[in-house]
């Protein structure tokens, strides 16, 4: 097989396009597969310059700085599918010598619906732990529930128990208010046989589908979500459920069920904490018991916060004897320091959460020594729930016991810091890039897909600056200096360069760090290119309602000027038949008779004349057929010639067509063949009595536009006197018997009806050129 027959070979089974380019954007050689459908290319390529396809502004530029660089280069564009959604798209360009390169265009759309999902998915997950962070109890549960009723846009939640055939709500609320704990049946709810991986999904009809249960009839609940929760010792049987409601249809949402297991996951450490905390109560009798049994320093303090009972081995160590301790403050054993910090930080949230554990004290022995203590208590309570007392203990640690467990715990902190500061950096929904002394060192997964590289090992070692748009590299270098230098944060939105060349809109907040010892920046950046791509749809809607109030505007003058015409050229005649009427009435002579009669059919012709015209300006303003069709421009003045044959004749006149730009328009059919009808025979009327009258029409088009050209060499027009008054109603420019001033006044009004522009160019005794410029189709 000889190396054609290789390379032939391998761009067969090659599906996506590959180009050869020279340094100019010129298209030498590209290979396309058969089944290659997801960019419309159909036209001859090669041959062609790329600066010639609309969605490839930059693509010369990339090209020119590929070879002059001598590396890969990567940019991006996105053209509309038939369905009108975007499809994205890479092109990885390579130099192939010293002035040609390789193009590669691969298809990106399915990875750009992934970074939607992450972004949704990252916001959902600030939603859950948003209030819960610092509370702890029945607190904690109403936060959550609140939370999880924000989350999936609820209208109610609820974390309930089961007790016996019983659905016990432990906290009850809507996404903003906490209601009151309710109970009902479990049997005719959907929760009677609930197993581990359950979901409950019933987008509507609950009401329907769970008649007898009374929470949904009393709450109008027409769909939920549940998720059951387990203690931890025992994963078969549930001990609750954790349920969002709607009274209204819902759908559900990317990632929802990793929302509800980290839902359900803190729901239930919670409550599982919960209950330990009641069994510890319900075994107060046996732990009393050990008060005299065990060298521990136990004791007890009522509401007051006095001491009610102390163990043994707690008069021991501290030197006290029962009475001594018995009915005291429990504070005012402690040193100042410690008693402030006890009643102002601990003490508060120990009433909130009725338990603390190994809190650092100090406590003043009988005879005045300081001992370090680790102080824990929990609140125990009666059937009511009302307070009973608390039980404390106090570990006593010596100096080098007490810094062996701060150094043990501070390196357990700092390891655990460290692995969940290293997991929030790889799994962070927004792209972090780290760089120090121009070069980038670190740089996690999302940053990666932004930046749409293979791997990060493609981003270490490069400059930030080689993913800053050109236009901002000044603001960026200066900006980056401001963070080292004024050591503050600094948050805006720019264009990012990725790697295969495209440029997205990012909002980027750089931050000084400690990097390996070293001061580096940390930017933090997430994809904002569809919020900048509405700002700039809102700008192109506020520019077409301006187009409209200014097509208003002349529709509202036109009127006018018709309402003042009409009532002068009407007053005119009538005033006229008037007079002569009076005359009739007061000579009855013959002759007056006859004079009277002659001069009111003149004047009746006259005014029959001028509602004639006044009719077709009407018409022409408010007509009601103006429905676009295509139209072939040739046919239009084929008929029009064949109807004029007898002016042409008189005139020795002649008209050509030129329709080589285009011959079909999509237009009102009835409007072409006004506005063409009254400038040729314009032409023709007006024609210079030292040659014979000559009118083209020709179709030529400027930046994507469709323009109509009708071109005479008559009379010609003093622009300089009558420019302002070109078209307006009643508006002549020659003694001509058959001057009416109506026809251009007509075709200006269709032309701008339907968004339009028609000018003039003309000079006296070379003739007129009429451009019509037909806007968008």
């Amino acid at each position: 097989m000889s190396e054609i027959d290789i390379q032939q070979s391998l761009l067969s089974i090659v599906k996506n396009p590959i180009f050869r380019i020279d340094k100019s954007g010129l298209i030498l050689e590209c290979h396309v597969h058969k089944d290659f459908d997801s960019l419309p290319i159909s036209e001859r390529l090669v041959g062609r310059n790329i600066d010639q396809f609309d969605y490839l502004p930059n693509g010369v530029d990339v090209v020119r700085f590929c070879l002059e660089n001598q590396k890969s280069e990567i940019t991006f564009f996105s053209v509309p599918d038939s369905d009108g959604a975007e499809k994205y798209f890479e092109v990885e360009i390579e130099p192939a010598s010293r002035s040609e390169v390789i193009a590669i265009v691969r298809e990106i759309t399915h990875r750009k619906k992934q970074e939607a999902e992450l972004i949704q998915y990252y916001n959902l997950i600030q939603n859950i732990y948003q209030g819960t962070a610092a509370s702890t109890g029945r607190t904690f549960l109403d936060h959550l529930t609140q939370q999880f009723c924000k989350a999936f846009n609820g209208d109610f939640s609820f974390i309930a128990l089961f007790e016996k055939k019983e659905l016990k709500m432990v906290s009850f609320s809507t996404h903003n208010k906490i209601l009151e704990q309710e109970s009902c049946g479990i049997e005719a709810s959907p929760f009677a046989n609930l197993h581990h991986e359950d979901i409950i999904s019933v987008s509507a009809d609950c009401q329907l589908v769970f008649p007898n249960f009374e929470l949904f009839q009393k709450r109008d609940i027409q769909g939920l979500i549940a998720v059951p929760l387990f203690y931890p010792e025992n994963n078969k049987k549930a001990a609750g459920v954790m349920c969002v409601m709607f009274q209204k249809y819902y759908h559900t949402f990317q990632h929802y069920e990793k929302i509800l297991k980290i839902f359900s996951t803190r729901a239930a450490t919670e409550l599982d904490r919960l209950r330990r905390t009641k069994q510890l109560e319900d075994s107060e009798e046996k732990f009393k018991a050990m008060y005299l049994n065990t060298p521990a320093l136990f004791n007890s303090v009522d509401a007051e916060g006095r001491i009610a009972e102390v163990g043994d081995y707690f008069l021991e160590a501290t030197g006290y004897t029962r009475e001594e301790v018995t009915g005291k403050m429990a504070f005012d054993f402690l040193t100042p320091e410690s008693k402030t910090y006890g009643l102002t930080k601990v003490f508060p949230e120990y009433v909130k959460t009725g338990y603390c554990k190994d809190i650092p004290f100090q406590f003043v022995k009988k005879n005045g020594e300081i001992m370090d203590v680790l102080f824990s208590s929990v609140v125990v309570k009666d059937k009511a729930g009302n307070f009973l007392k608390s039980l404390t203990s106090l570990q006593d640690v010596t100096d080098v016991n007490n810094r062996r467990r701060e150094i043990i715990r501070s390196e357990s902190k700092v390891s655990e810091d460290a692995q969940r500061l290293q997991s929030l950096f790889d799994h962070s929904p927004v792209g972090i890039i780290i760089h120090s002394k121009g070069v980038i060192k670190k740089i996690n997964a999302e940053a990666v897909r932004l930046t749409k590289a293979k791997s990060a090992k493609e981003i270490l070692g490069k400059s930030p600056m080689d993913f800053i748009h050109p236009d901002s590299h000044d603001v960026a270098s200066q900006r980056i200096h401001n963070i080292y230098t004024k050591k503050t944060a600094h948050k805006n939105e720019q264009k990012f360069v990725c790697m295969d060349g495209s440029v997205i809109w990012v909002e980027a907040m750089g931050t000084l760090i400690s990097f390996e010892g070293e001061p580096a920046v940390q930017i933090a950046i997430y994809d904002i290119t569809d919020r900048k791509l509405a700002q700039e749809k809102v700008l192109e809607n506020e520019k077409n309602l301006q187009s409209l109030n200014e097509h208003l505007t002349r529709q509202n003058n036109q009127l006018e000027e018709f309402a003042h015409i009409a009532s002068h050229n009407l007053r005119a005649p009538i005033t006229n038949m008037m007079s002569l009427i009076q005359i009739k009435e007061s000579d009855q002579d013959e002759a007056t008779e006859q004079f009277v009669w002659e001069n009111l059919k003149k004047g009746v012709a006259n005014l029959d004349e001028t509602i004639v015209e006044l009719n077709e300006v009407v018409k022409t303003s408010w007509e009601l057929d103006k429905r676009k069709r295509k139209v072939k421009l040739s046919r239009v003045l084929n008929k029009i010639l064949s109807s004029i044959k007898n002016e042409m004749l008189e005139t020795g006149g002649k008209v050509e067509g030129d329709f080589t730009a285009f011959d079909s328009i999509t237009y009102p059919k009835v409007y072409i063949e006004s506005i063409l009808i009254n400038l040729i025979t314009n032409g023709l009327k007006y024609a210079h009595p030292e040659r014979p009258p000559v009118v083209k029409v020709r179709t030529f088009i400027v930046s994507g536009i469709k323009c109509l050209e009708v071109k005479d060499n008559g009379l010609g027009i003093d622009l300089s006197k009558y420019k302002d008054k070109m078209f307006g109603l009643r508006k002549t420019f020659h003694n001509h018997p058959e001057a009416r001033g109506v026809g251009l006044f007509i075709t200006k009004a269709q032309v701008e009806s339907m968004g339009g522009a028609i000018r003039v160019e003309s000079k006296i005794g070379e003739g007129s050129n009429f451009i019509i410029n037909f806007g968008t189709e």
